[in-house]
């Protein structure tokens, strides 16, 4: 046996040709400095005053914004700049708080991708979007509201020497909250990621987390995800690493097939995963435990075309780019026909959770099969030596151990460095069995994995599927439905249930459960009381009595059956919250201490138990008592607002209050503000709810905050300033706030109060409360957005009245296209094309240069048949695409062929063969790039038919066999039903 041991430094990088030694820290020391730093930037506008509920009532009351820039321009971003001796990180405050990118300072490279432009494009679920970094995802689904607009954040110089940056904001329609701490020792190579993610609620939330890394999409790029299957967006397994054709996938040149890729790799108990380009020899890495982040997710855009276009889209100079994304769950959840054991996760009532993640750079191992928080290392066995590089991520002793068949034939003491590597080589030809340790970085590999093999199904039986009753799977569905904010599918599962089994306890909690979210509490509690006649004792009922009664002013039945849902754990520290709000309600001030310590008890990081006994403390004129809760929520949350008000309260001078203020950096510091103030009328202290708004009046553009102030002082006076501000963008959502619109409602008559109940009401799928509303107004209005609205309500509930609710929006407004568009998606939904022509003309005439006013048109003119005005609109086009749009590229194949089935009719053999030709074009100004095998079934079929190659039958039965997987609607139902009537003449 022979071994050699290599310890490789590397402090210097070569670019153009000279050695640059990387400098700014000195050994063992971190700073960070904030700056504005201009970066070319392509910016995103006109924000949508049209409520997305008419879209999708998951985001409301977020709103879309939909213009985006062809050109860039410089513009001064806030950039946050951690660093030691070993690695730079930069965070984007004003941009989702993401990480903008980080850099290995010993070979100069970016370990996280940093893209050096700002190129903002319609992708994530509000619309802009920018590539690189590393995105911190909350809510229902990716990618996240407030990924492009500004976020609370702190900074702060730890006593320890490190670094940390604080991050955070709210998810407006769960009103979740979510931390993340960017954390920097000062002597390590890794950077770490600390979370904290709460439910403030009585209800359970949609649980979403996941956090997206970007590197460099390379040829010699090898991604190292440890697992033997990956599922699919809906849960269904494929192979992983070799696919079924034999393809390992694991290589990124390997991927040249098929479109963009999702891979969420499982089957492996480990806790790291990332990339190692084999030609610069350096990688990236994430680390977590796994029970903590078993997510590992990959994604690719296409190596073809159709990925290729949106690097231009996305970067000008840094190139394509991948994801590799960590998640608290195995998959980003996506419904469909395939029953899976994959569903959607949900987030506890009051429920807290912690995490930790590390995030590193790889250098000259030659690859990655082991990791770390500490270090990496890769093993390879080759002509009878075992090869080891390990590299650390900080100064520590330690020893290399190789152990093959359980002796141990190596054990090699090091003195490990950051990003030094260490070679080591081991003869050994004797077994295949062999396992390295470095225990000192926790590092353990094994040659043998299958040890390692997770043993739960990914998988359902259809013999199990096939046992589980109708009603059951009706139920889950309705459970994953409510899970993913989507209540009326939801409820119209569980009414499906009663009106089989009017008595199914699971879907009367479900229902009581959307009543109660829905303000509805009296149809709740008749849903929830036959429940509890048939076991008194049932905890989740319970507690959804207790919510129901509670939110109705009984608190004595409250307290009784809170009391009941304390005896499960599932609901312990909840009910005990809700039984200290209770007595603080009622000004029972050490009962409230009581209950919030024993919900404490049962979870120490129940923030509205520390917030509840905070406020009990202050209430009882104990305020050195009160500082010490208010001091845990710092420490768990150093952008606790609620804290930094209280601070306010305890001692109210002008420095703690504008200590308060400058800390709501976020895009909607109102709603950080009504959330905190509506958190004190929850618990009965309107005097300090009132005490804040009464600070934030006087500047106030929010006719919320201002209803809120006159409602809790029962006078219509205060509402008169709020009358006068612009509905613009006013979206009122909470439960609680339609009681207060109802009484503005009542109290004013200002239409917008109306208007803004109705919104409200809609926001809780209350749609025909709604419509009653919003008919109850007056038709002189002059707000173009209360008309879309309208329309969209009547629309959802085939209402009559529409297009006289379109007309009016368009007149209010012709010179937003917004409104005009969407006068045109409703008539071309209902094939009313010669109206969604006019319209789309005077768009079009009036917006020049509008890329999506130019495609609506352009799809007007080929549904009216004017093939050749669509050619000239569609050649002049400059699209910026969306991530799921193909509508640019679809429109100009069906034009082609429009135009060829034409010509076959006429005769013209060969010009119609030019046409279908040009149909499997794929011109990049239409913003959609060519995948590897687009489908041209039916290109093909015409140009066999024009030539005469075989019997037309055959012709017939291929169109017949496209036709089947149609939809009923499209054009292209059309050119397949002309092409039938073509080959059967």
């Amino acid at each position: 046996m022979k071994f050699v041991i290599i310890n490789k430094l590397k402090s210097i990088f070569t670019w153009g040709g000279l050695f640059i030694l990387i400098q700014g820290c000195s050994q063992d020391s971190a700073q960070i400095t904030e700056e504005k730093r201009s970066l070319k930037t392509y910016p995103f506008s006109v924000p949508n005053p049209i409520p997305i509920l008419t879209k999708d009532s998951r985001l409301y009351p977020y709103h879309s914004f939909n213009g985006y820039s062809h050109e860039g321009f410089p513009q001064d971003w806030k950039v946050v700049k951690m660093e030691n001796e070993h690695i730079e990180v930069y965070v984007l405050p004003e941009v989702g708080g993401k990480i903008w990118g980080a850099i290995d300072k010993s070979n100069g490279e970016e370990f996280i991708y940093r893209n050096e432009v700002m190129k903002f494009r319609n992708i994530s679920l509000r619309g802009p979007w920018t590539s690189g970094g590393i995105e911190f995802n909350f809510g229902v689904i990716g990618h996240t509201p407030a990924t492009a607009t500004p976020v609370d954040y702190v900074t702060r110089t730890n006593n320890d020497g490190s670094l940390s940056t604080f991050v955070g904001g709210m998810d407006l329609p769960s009103r979740t909250q979510w931390r993340v701490e960017i954390k920097l020792e000062k002597d390590r190579a890794n950077f770490e990621t600390n979370t904290l993610f709460y439910n403030p609620t009585p209800s359970t939330q949609a649980y979403y987390n996941w956090m997206t890394g970007a590197a460099f999409a390379q040829d010699d790029l090898e991604l190292v995800f440890p697992g033997n299957q990956y599922l699919k967006h809906s849960g269904v397994v494929k192979p992983w690493p070799i696919n079924e054709k034999g393809r390992n996938l694991t290589f990124y040149d390997n991927n040249r097939f098929e479109g963009h890729k999702s891979y969420h790799v499982v089957g492996e108990w480990k806790n790291f995963f990332g990339g190692y380009y084999h030609n610069k020899g350096y990688g990236f890495g994430h680390w977590a435990q796994y029970d903590e982040m078993p997510g590992q997710k990959l994604w690719l855009w296409a190596l073809s075309q159709q990925g290729g276009i949106w690097e231009e889209f996305l970067t000008d100079t840094d190139g394509q780019y991948v994801e590799f994304q960590a998640g608290r769950q195995w998959v980003q959840y996506s419904p469909s026909d395939d029953f899976t054991p994959i569903k959607k996760a949900d987030f506890d009532p009051y429920g807290t959770d912690r995490w930790h993640e590390s995030w590193f750079p790889v250098k000259g191992t030659g690859g990655m099969n082991e990791a770390s928080k500490d270090g990496v290392m890769y093993v390879e066995k080759q002509n009878g030596e075992i090869q080891i590089n390990v590299h650390s991520f900080m100064n520590k002793n330690g020893s290399i151990e190789v152990i093959v068949g359980g002796e141990t034939i190596l054990d090699q003491s090091i003195k490990f460095k950051p990003m030094d590597l260490n070679s080591l080589s081991v003869s050994h030809a004797w077994s295949d069995d062999y396992e390295v340790i470095v225990e000192a970085l926790g590092l353990h590999f094994r040659s043998n994995r299958e040890g390692l093999r997770l043993k739960r199904p990914f998988k359902t039986n259809p013999d199990v599927l096939a046992a589980v009753s109708k009603t059951n799977q009706q139920l889950t569905a309705g459970m994953e439905y409510l899970k993913e904010r989507r209540y009326p599918e939801a409820k119209s599962k569980f009414e499906t249930i009663l009106k089989e089994e009017p008595y199914h306890n699971g879907a009367l909690r479900g229902m009581a459960d959307l009543y109660f979210r829905s303000g509805e509490y009296p149809n709740g509690l008749a849903a929830i009381d036959i429940v509890l006649q048939l076991n008194g004792y049932d905890e989740a009922a319970n507690f959804i009595a207790g919510n129901l009664y509670r939110a109705m002013g009984d608190y004595i039945n409250a307290r009784e059956a809170f009391g009941w849902a304390a005896r499960s754990m599932e609901f312990r520290s909840a009910s005990f919250t809700q039984m200290a709000e209770l007595s603080l309600i009622q000004s029972q001030f050490e009962l409230a201490k009581e209950y919030a310590h024993k919900a404490l008890d049962f979870n120490r990081y129940n923030i509205n138990a520390l917030q509840t006994l905070a406020i009990a403390e202050r209430k009882s004129g104990n305020n050195q008592g009160a500082k010490k809760p208010l001091h845990q929520l710092l420490e768990i949350d150093p952008l606790h607002h609620f804290a930094n008000l209280e601070t306010y309260f305890l001692n109210p001078t002008n420095n703690n209050w504008n200590h308060y203020i400058g800390l709501i950096q976020n895009e909607y510091p109102d709603q950080t503000h009504l959330e905190l103030a509506i958190g004190y009328h929850n618990r009965g202290q309107d005097e300090s709810a009132v005490a804040l708004l009464g600070k934030l009046i006087e500047n106030s553009e929010n006719p919320i905050i201002h209803l809120w102030r006159a409602y809790l002082n029962n006078d219509a006076e205060y509402l008169n300033m709020a009358n006068e501000i612009s509905p613009e963008f006013v979206f009122p959502y909470r439960r609680e706030t339609i009681q207060a619109l109802a009484w503005a409602k009542e109290n004013s008559q200002d239409w917008k109060w109306t208007y803004y109940l109705a919104l409200n009401l809609w926001a809780k799928d209350r749609n025909a409360e709604a419509l009653v509303l919003l008919n109850s107004l007056d038709e002189r209005l002059e707000y173009g957005p209360f008309y879309v609205a309208r329309a969209s309500i009547k629309e959802k509930l085939g209402q009559w009245g529409i297009d006289g609710d379109l007309e009016k929006s368009i007149q209010l407004n012709p010179e937003s296209w917004l409104i005009q568009l969407n006068a045109v998606r409703y008539y071309q939904h209902h094939k009313k094309w010669e109206k969604a022509y006019q319209l789309s003309l005077n768009a079009f005439m009036h917006f020049r240069n509008n890329f999506n006013v130019e495609i609506m048109h352009a799809r007007s003119l080929l549904y009216m048949g004017r093939v050749d005005e669509c050619f000239v609109v569609l050649e002049s086009v400059n699209v910026l695409p969306s991530e799921m749009a193909k509508e640019s590229r679809q429109l100009f194949e069906w034009a082609f062929l429009r135009q060829s089935i034409d010509l076959l009719k006429g005769g013209k053999v060969e010009e119609a063969i030019t046409a279908i030709n040009a149909s499997k074009e794929w011109p990049e100004n239409l913003g959609v790039g060519k995948p590897y095998q687009p489908d041209e079934r039916l290109q093909n079929i015409l140009i066999g038919y024009a030539k005469g190659a075989i019997n037309p039958n055959q012709y017939l039965d291929l169109i017949k066999s496209i036709k089947k997987n149609i939809p009923d609607q499209g054009y292209d139902l059309i050119l397949i039903n002309e092409a039938l009537s073509l080959i059967q003449k």
